[in-house]
């Protein structure tokens, strides 16, 4: 019988870990999927249907087995955790099976490749945690109460639920990346495999101990070192690559290519020179800059102008990343690691220019930084005279129902917005938008007419002035 200081201790290991399986596979398949409500609420109602069904299954095993099952469970977890969410799995089930579904109406949705990996491996592991808590029940002194013992039980190990949150994702992760998250969480796991068993020595620990140890290894060798070969760093948002070619670099940030730059002129992809085109098209000296997403730091990389640069994202390792493996060169700018409408609503400071490059495509745009309000904050902190520059990843055809919402609710936040494009194909494409700050001075948009002469008096005036004609 297992003593009940190591009941404790396994019932707040195993929710410690079983809380990290979840903070895990949120973070490992947004550079799949994207970080989404839609994703993370599969991911919780997985985790949560896949719990009932482990707290289900535990109470129906036979009390005399309740050792054996719970050493099973955790060796299994303890592999199924550290090999079926490392990187390099994930990266070949989500590939797989986007080739399997290409062709597959219905089925070729990111949405439902995640929920058949939560169903697959995420699934799985969380049913066999969740049986840790009613076979050790079994464990329970006769004379105390069954509620009392289920109660005690289910509050050590969701107390441990608790401190695996804030461990994996704001220690583990923060300060040892994602992959020694999982090596840990891993060890934890099989901690409690071997407090399951007697101290006394036996074969039976003894075998235990190597299955621990080559389930370690693998999971060391899967988690950091094949990541620490593929990518320039993890962190808690992101996997972030350098691409090198013949030209230049690419920056690329949980597989969606976010920056380029090239080796000898500086410059980026063609949306980035329109954006700087857009910036340097007036004297901006002493001026200031604000850059909502930093990607790699590109719009002052060639030169300044004289201005100010402040740019802004959400991952607080990704300036030093770029200094060291992109620009090889100290960013001309200030930095600040926040989320982009957070600082907003918390600075009350006006900018000259703010530049909104938050998106890398429809699939991953986060969502409160895509709506009218958020818009309208946007231009609420310009100068009067301020211009905001938008890089917006939509169909330029504007033949979707994400394409023209965007447009429209874009337009609907500012004034004298004009779009430039890269391309005009039936597809996603960077469109640069060009806004101004609203103003009770804003003409007033008419329409010219067939029986007027509006249009060649206000045209030859705009030739004259440099300015738009008035109404």
């Amino acid at each position: 019988m297992i003593s009940k200081q190591r009941v404790a201790l396994i019932l707040l290991l195993e929710g410690l870990a079983s809380s990290g399986v979840q903070m895990v596979t949120i973070r490992q398949t947004v550079a799949f999927v994207g970080s989404s409500v839609l994703c993370t609420s599969i991911i919780i109602s997985c985790f949560l249907a896949a719990l009932a069904l482990g707290y289900y299954q535990g109470g129906r095993t036979p009390p005399e087995k309740f050792t054996r099952a719970l050493l099973v469970n955790l060796i299994v977890a303890t592999g199924l955790f550290g090999i079926g969410l490392s990187y390099p799995f994930v990266s070949w089930y989500f590939l797989t099976v986007a080739d399997i579904t290409a062709g597959i109406p219905g089925l070729r949705n990111p949405l439902i490749h995640l929920l058949s990996f939560c169903v697959v491996i995420m699934g799985p592991l969380v049913f066999l945690l969740g049986q840790t808590v009613p076979l050790l029940l079994n464990t329970a002194d006769q004379n105390t109460r069954k509620s009392e013992a289920a109660g005690s039980a289910t509050a050590l190990s969701t107390i441990g639920n608790v401190v695996g949150c804030l461990l994996t994702s704001l220690v583990l992760m923060y300060f040892l990346g994602v992959g020694y998250s999982i090596v840990i969480n891993c060890a934890i796991l099989a901690i409690c495999a071997v407090l399951v068993i007697s101290p006394e020595r036996s074969p039976l620990k003894s075998a235990l101990l190597g299955v621990a140890a080559i389930s370690l290894a693998i999971t060391f060798v899967a988690n950091v070192r094949i990541p620490g070969q593929l990518f320039a760093a993890t962190t808690p948002y992101s996997d972030i690559h350098i691409a090198q070619d013949a030209e230049g670099k690419r920056l690329i940030i949980n597989r969606s290519s976010a920056s380029y730059i090239g080796r000898e002129n500086r410059e980026g992809w063609p949306y980035i020179e329109m954006m700087k085109q857009a910036i340097f098209s007036d004297d901006v000296t002493g001026k200031h800059i604000l850059v909502l997403g930093a990607g790699g730091f590109t719009l002052s990389a060639e030169m300044t102008g004289g201005a100010r640069f402040t740019y802004l994202d959400i991952d607080p390792k990704l300036k030093s990343v770029v200094e060291e493996n992109f620009l090889e060169e100290k960013i001309q700018g200030d930095f600040v690691a926040q989320d982009a409408r957070a600082y907003l609503l918390t600075s009350k400071r006006q900018w000259d220019v703010i530049v909104v490059d938050l998106y890398t495509n429809a699939a991953t745009i986060p969502m409160h930084t895509a709506t009218f309000e958020f818009f309208s904050l946007v231009s609420e902190r310009l100068l009067p005279d301020g211009k905001a520059i938008l890089n917006i990843a939509a169909n330029p055809r504007l033949t979707d129902q994400y394409s023209l919402t965007m447009d429209n609710t874009v337009r609907r936040a500012f004034s004298r917005c004009v779009t430039d494009i890269t391309s005009y194909r039936d597809g996603l494409e960077n469109l640069v938008y060009l806004c101004g700050k609203p103003s009770s001075k804003d003409p007033v948009a008419g329409l010219y007419r067939d029986d007027t002469t509006r249009v060649t008096v206000d045209g030859y005036l705009s030739a004259l002035n440099g300015t738009t004609g008035q109404d």
